[in-house]
């Protein structure tokens, strides 16, 4: 199941951060979820206190010379993250150190919890936190999505079960994907009524969200087929960002994705005895570097490293002593670390001090609350202002350098703060290379159309212009072939204009507004020549009427006999007379031919009785008062022929006697009545 539950002046700039929409790219954040609590102490290990950190984690600790140092700081990583090492070397790698929360929870639940509701430990809290910061963006959400600014799901999680992560207040804000390939409908399109009661709404609910589902679901199979498979590491983890990748480069436009490695609850063999490099965390880390450092490439190889910012995160760090059992227990604080182009790559925080005598209880202090991390990365790379977060974490939290300050858009308006002259513009504003409001109006402010095509070396094509917006006074430029040039103005207040007298050709039509100097709006049109005139015709012999279907305009003219009729739009039914009929359709365009057809309408002509010995009468409807009758046998040799007045009970005697038995054809002709009827004698 896939899911749970404009036009721009091209000078001009629109928002490129997070959440201005999902048409265009913008800032993407990736989560990784290391579940367990990761041993941060063998992940970032500070290399000032080698000496105690060896005699107090003797069983785990890393042989010194195989840690690998982070050049320029005084932190070494783990033997497996050589690809960290290198992202570091790229100025492309983060480190935060010793980051938790107070009222430290050690229940892996509890502690996972905390770190997606964003919340106190001692607060239960049923949201996410990204879910909040979603809905504070989108207060419309989910009712009126997808939308045409946002036919993207907002939020991605790669898995089978929606996290409290994305659990908003009104509804979940995540699409739930393993395999976006294998999208299928979950439900058939529909759109019923519910009455406004409990049950109602909630069917009403689970209608929006098939809806969305179906939607979103078909968006995310889309863009991963139309993504580029990049080569990755076979694991689970690799598995995951591979899926990202692939979405990203096929133009999925997703801001927040999710995914998740487990394991890392090391109670035990966390290392092996003989080589202490080696073991369940060493293979951990090397997930994660081998799949980090494919994801890395694969953004640098489609060219949008610079929109992604990856954050992995654990619920808790571990233990400072190691235990003896070759690993170690649920503890406090651990480093986050971070990855992409346009970070701030200065170490966060400051090496720990580890006391020469502690006891196993011994935590290590910690420096960074993780709502600072959320925090910073709102308003530095999510586009969110200061009030934003204080709604989404209910708190203010200092922040923490970890964008380049180059490149943080505090207003999200597409221009980074320090070359912003206008930082606080409104949500969705289009600005200019100084960040600073242009004037534009939607797209859909205009219907610019063809009303009238035209013949060959006629000029009989016209254009319309129909304007929403009437508050404004418009000028359009229309330019075609043969140096054709005309301007029309549209006064306030006034809707629409017309160009008419326009031959064959291509037009442009260009909108400014009096007194916005550098607006204007431009479309081309073509005009050509009329498609061919088409007619269907259905003649309806109980009410005798004829139903024509028309097409190649929108103004036919019709002619049944010596009456005309003008119609406007594709169907006519109209009245036949009795007789010989002539149907002739056109329209004013000459080029698109005319449409005739002539048949004869009859009136009904019976005989009786039928079989007969001899004697017997025709019967005829109308008003005729002579008909032509001729009697063939079937092979058409002549019995009897002749003209026979009808009387007042419309009937004709006729008499057979002295020709052989068998079938013969009668034809019944006169002005109102042509019909063949076959009459059999005995």
């Amino acid at each position: 199941m896939p899911a749970l539950f404009s036009s721009f002046p091209s000078e001009s700039f629109g928002s490129q951060s997070l959440l201005a929409n999902t048409v265009a790219e913008g800032n993407i954040i990736v989560i990784i979820v290391m579940s367990g609590g990761n041993d941060g102490l063998n992940t970032v290990i500070p290399m000032t206190q080698l000496s105690e950190l060896n005699k107090i984690r003797s069983t785990v600790m890393l042989p010194d010379n195989k840690i690998l140092p982070l050049k320029g700081t005084d932190l070494g990583l783990h033997p497996s993250l050589t690809g960290l090492q290198s992202l570091h070397t790229e100025n492309r790698l983060k480190v935060i150190q010793s980051v938790g929360y107070p009222n430290q929870s050690y229940s892996h639940f509890r502690s996972m919890d905390i770190w997606n509701s964003g919340s106190d430990a001692l607060k239960y809290v049923n949201s996410g936190w990204a879910a909040r910061y979603l809905e504070q963006k989108h207060p419309n959400f989910p009712d009126a999505y997808p939308t045409e600014l946002y036919p993207h799901p907002l939020a991605l999680e790669i898995g089978w079960n929606s996290s409290l992560l994305f659990t908003g207040n009104k509804a979940f804000t995540s699409v739930v994907s393993s395999n976006p390939s294998d999208f299928y409908e979950i439900i058939n399109e529909f759109d019923n009524s519910y009455p406004s009661t409990p049950l109602g709404e909630k069917l009403k609910y689970l209608q929006l969200m098939g809806k969305q589902s179906n939607a979103y679901g078909k968006v995310l199979k889309e863009t991963y087929g139309k993504g580029t498979d990049y080569t990755f590491p076979r694991s689970n983890l690799a598995d995951q960002l591979k899926i990202v990748s692939k979405l990203i480069s096929g133009g999925l436009n997703t801001r927040i994705y999710k995914v998740e490695i487990g394991g890392f609850d090391t109670h035990g063999n966390q290392v092996e005895s003989g080589d202490k490099t080696k073991g369940t965390h060493a293979n951990l880390l090397k997930e994660i570097d081998d799949a980090v450092a494919a994801f890395m490439k694969s953004l640098d190889a489609m060219n949008k490293s610079d929109r992604v910012v990856g954050m992995c995160i654990s619920e808790f760090g571990r233990t400072v002593h190691s235990n003896g059992t070759g690993g170690t227990d649920h503890g406090s604080v651990s480093p986050i670390i971070l990855f992409g182009n346009k970070l701030d790559p200065t170490v966060g925080g400051v090496n720990p001090l580890i006391p020469s005598n502690t006891n196993y209880s011994y935590e290590m202090d910690r420096q960074f609350d993780f709502r600072q991390v959320y925090s910073s990365l709102i308003t530095q790379w999510m586009g969110g202002s200061k009030t934003l977060v204080k709604d989404i974490l209910y708190t203010d939290f200092a922040s923490i350098p970890i964008i380049k300050a180059a490149y943080i858009d505090s207003d999200e308006d597409g221009v980074a703060d320090p070359l912003d002259l206008c930082p606080d513009t409104p949500l969705g504003t289009l600005v200019d290379i100084n960040g600073c409001p242009v004037f534009t109006l939607p797209a859909t402010n205009y219907k610019v159309e063809v009303i009238a095509t035209t013949c060959a070396g006629t000029s009989n094509g016209a254009i319309k212009c129909t304007i929403e917006n009437s508050n404004y006074a418009y000028i359009l430029s229309v330019k075609g072939p043969n140096k054709f040039e005309k301007t029309i103005a549209i006064p306030k207040g006034t809707n629409s204009a017309s160009v008419a007298g326009l031959a064959i050709g291509d037009y442009s039509v260009v909108a400014t507004i009096d007194g916005q100097k550098n607006y204007q709006q431009a479309f081309d049109l073509k005009i050509t020549e009329p498609a061919t005139l088409s007619v269907q015709s259905v003649i309806n012999l109980g009410n005798q009427t004829i139903d024509l279907s028309l097409s190649g305009a929108t103004q036919f003219r019709v002619q049944v006999n010596e009456a005309t009729y003008r119609v406007n739009g594709p169907l006519w039914t109209g009245s036949l007379p009795t007789g010989a009929v002539k149907i002739q359709v056109s329209t004013d365009l000459s080029c698109q031919g005319m449409h005739v057809e002539e048949f004869f309408f009859s009136e009904e002509v019976k005989a009786y009785p039928n079989p007969t010995t001899g004697p017997f009468h025709i019967l005829v409807h109308g008003l005729d008062t002579l008909v032509d009758i001729a009697i063939h046998d079937l092979q058409g040799a002549s019995i009897q022929t002749g003209l026979f007045p009808v009387d007042g009970s419309r009937e004709v005697a006729l008499d057979i006697s002295q020709v052989p038995v068998g079938t013969y054809l009668i034809r019944v002709k006169g002005n109102s009545v042509d019909q063949r009827i076959k009459i059999a004698k005995i």
